[in-house]
């Protein structure tokens, strides 16, 4: 009967499409199955959190933990962003312990700048359970979707290349490597290193007004409609596409680049089993499941080098897949591009790779080519670079910045240069 209340939802939605609760929206955003028991917080806009001290205008992100608001704080004012997580992922003691750490020390190191400092923290009881939520300061778009807005980068085409201009790709590196070397100087890894990580700070965005930046619900709300036409308690009335605030970064001299979500890092003195490092991104301990460290953080910083300078990712591969075959499928196909793009590997690598022999022979040959041709081998760092480069970087630099990547992207964690020993590169320190 309609008039019955709705049964409680499974706290985890199920795969058959024919259980689902909701209409399908089509929407790009947080998926309306996991408002349940342990998944999102409903937020609608105007909704008030801790006591009524910040009050949310427009949305500004989701992802697989958390969705993030745009919020007007009542105390100071000032706009904030607001973190709330899912129920059953309430921010680790680690990620605390760390943004907590990090914000009693930024005011002694000017670095501290180029991290995203936790403001205030509260748990926030909802129909789903208990969220925690963090509030930081307000920043705009990441380095991953700025880049799509850049005039030069338009109109979208396939094929068209697109990257930042020099003069931004340096500074988003510089800055990002600034904040590397904050959290490494007081014990942490971040353990998440990618564009989607580093955010344009809004100059300046107190002094807007907040019907400047409210959300236009016409364009970006997406109505829920339960199937069995009930009302839903789980779930908000409405979904909301994100609206970042992309069109407010002013691209100048001024430009900050700060180092964010600290979901996956950890302290150097007890690492956990696992990273959720991008794929790409990965270091050979990660990919052999070795001890790690600081050096993953660099690791990942010398792919995005490559990537920010060209356009392009340095390693092309498939998602991690969910069985194990799929999953050794993907760790063989990167240390077999480590092999050809970077350096051949060290003895000691091809004997920490369990199944190095199903594509090497004895004296290093290419077994399994991909044609019945020639073994399929993928172009060197050098060639790709000097293939995808911007055409601001001459040869001369490009000499520069290949030796410096090829360092960075060292095997041994222990041989890689730290971020302090980076920030001393005349690269980056000119």
């Amino acid at each position: 009967m309609a008039s019955s209340p709705p049964t409680t939802p499974p706290a985890e939605p199920p795969q058959d499409p024919n259980l689902w609760r909701f209409e399908e929206t089509g929407a790009i955003c947080e998926w309306a199955e996991e408002y349940c028991p342990g998944g999102f917080h409903p937020v609608n806009l105007g909704d008030t959190f801790h006591h009524g001290k910040y009050r949310v205008i427009r949305k500004l992100g989701d992802g697989s933990y958390s969705t993030v608001w745009l919020a007007i704080s009542s105390e100071t004012p000032r706009y904030v962003a607001l973190k709330i997580m899912i129920a059953k992922a309430a921010s680790s003691k680690t990620e605390l312990s760390i943004l907590e750490k990090i914000s009693s020390v930024a005011s002694k190191d000017p670095d501290s700048q180029h991290i995203t400092i936790l403001l205030d923290e509260f748990q926030h009881d909802g129909p789903n359970g208990k969220h925690q939520c963090l509030v930081f300061e307000a920043m705009g778009a990441t380095a991953a979707s700025l880049v799509e807005e850049l005039p030069e980068n338009k109109p979208k085409m396939y094929g068209k290349v697109e990257r930042y201009p020099k003069w931004i790709a340096k500074k988003i590196l510089l800055h990002a490597l600034r904040g590397l070397a904050f959290l490494h100087r007081n014990g942490a890894v971040h353990g998440d290193i990618q564009p989607g990580n580093l955010l344009f700070y809004v100059q300046g965005i107190d002094d807007i007004e907040e019907d400047e930046l409210m959300q236009d619900e016409s364009t970006t709300a997406v109505t829920l409609q339960r199937l069995d036409g009930k009302p839903d308690r789980w779930a908000p009335r409405n979904l909301y596409l994100q609206q970042s605030l992309h069109d407010r970064v002013k691209l100048n001299a001024q430009l900050l680049v700060k180092l964010s979500d600290l979901g996956s890092a950890f302290w150097t003195a007890q690492p956990p089993d696992s990273t959720v490092t991008p794929v790409a991104l990965r270091a050979p301990e990660l990919i052999l499941h070795q001890k790690f460290g600081a050096g993953i953080d660099i690791w990942s910083f010398g792919c995005l080098m490559f990537e920010f300078l060209t356009g392009r990712t340095l390693f092309a591969l498939m998602m991690l897949g969910h069985d194990q075959k799929e999953q050794d499928d993907t760790d063989d196909d990167h240390l077999i591009q480590l092999n050809d793009v970077i350096r051949p590997l060290p003895d000691s690598m091809m004997r920490d790779w369990p199944r190095a022999s199903k594509w090497y022979g004895p004296n290093r040959q290419r077994l399994q080519p991909y044609s019945d041709d020639e073994p399929y081998i993928h172009d060197s760092i050098d060639k790709l670079f000097i293939e995808n480069r911007s055409p601001e970087i001459d040869d001369e630099e490009s000499a520069v910045l290949l030796a410096l990547m090829r360092q960075i992207l060292e095997y041994d964690p222990q041989l890689r240069p730290t971020a302090d020993d980076l920030l001393k590169h005349p690269w980056f320190s000119s």
